[in-house]
């Protein structure tokens, strides 16, 4: 796996500013651009996206409860040492992943250049029983154990436009486009839900891994504003027959 030769303070950080969400839309369509065609630079973007997350999650495996929302003391999620072996073994296996889908056709391809998982939320365990269970799930989805964040979300009592972005986005992560499908259209559809522009993207990459070309058109085309959702339809576009 080839991995740039090393990683200046420069460089570090635009890659923070992409992972969280800082750059404006010019400089991340540019960036995801480099990206497409840099395999070290696509590498080490996913290998800071799992440490930042494994640093995060490791930063609440600590003995003294952190504080929920209402200022109780909550419980924290504890994992288990072997942990960081799984980490870095979920790393291997989605850059090994990504490489060779991006060698298995043209529309693989197309979707791999734009395809980035979403890092998910803070991990902030709370006392409250739905959302401590949301957040249990949350670690899962970090650590890429996607199936089991799955099995933790969908058994939530009430379920919500959030508990459903990252049920179908974690289905995506997994490898299963139309089970993402599922969840992710209720959402691209609620104009009241603060993930309906997110959904939307994913759904649509989604239909694309589908090769179903002309629905991710479709719902690319509700994101009026997004410079890249347009690079996309026309990327797509030129696919067609």
């Amino acid at each position: 796996m080839e991995y740039n030769d090393h990683i200046d303070k420069d460089l570090f950080e635009k890659i923070e500013a992409y992972i969280h969400n800082r750059m404006d839309v010019n400089t991340r369509i540019a960036f995801e651009k480099e990206m497409g065609s840099d395999e070290a630079l696509r590498n080490e973007v996913d290998l800071q996206r799992r440490l930042m997350a494994s640093v995060e999650v490791f930063s609440h495996n600590r003995k003294e409860p952190v504080k929920s929302m209402t200022g109780q003391k909550a419980p924290v999620k504890k994992l288990n040492s072997t942990w960081l072996y799984a980490a870095a073994a979920t790393v291997a296996i989605i850059l090994v992943t990504w490489f060779f889908r991006s060698n298995t056709g043209k529309d693989e391809q197309l979707y791999a250049s734009y395809f980035v998982p979403d890092a998910g939320l803070p991990v902030v365990m709370s006392g409250e029983h739905d959302r401590y269970d949301f957040y249990n799930g949350m670690v899962s989805y970090k650590e890429g154990e996607y199936s089991k964040a799955i099995e933790i979300w969908k058994n939530i009592a009430l379920p919500s436009d959030t508990v459903s972005y990252f049920i179908g986005a974690a289905n995506l992560n997994n490898e299963n486009p139309a089970a993402s499908t599922e969840y992710l259209v209720a959402v691209a559809q609620d104009d009241k839900s603060a993930w309906q522009s997110k959904a939307i993207w994913y759904l649509s990459l989604a239909y694309l891994k589908m090769n179903e070309k002309e629905k991710a058109i479709d719902w690319l085309s509700k994101l009026t504003n997004n410079e890249q959702a347009k690079q996309l339809i026309h990327d797509i576009q030129k696919t067609l027959p």
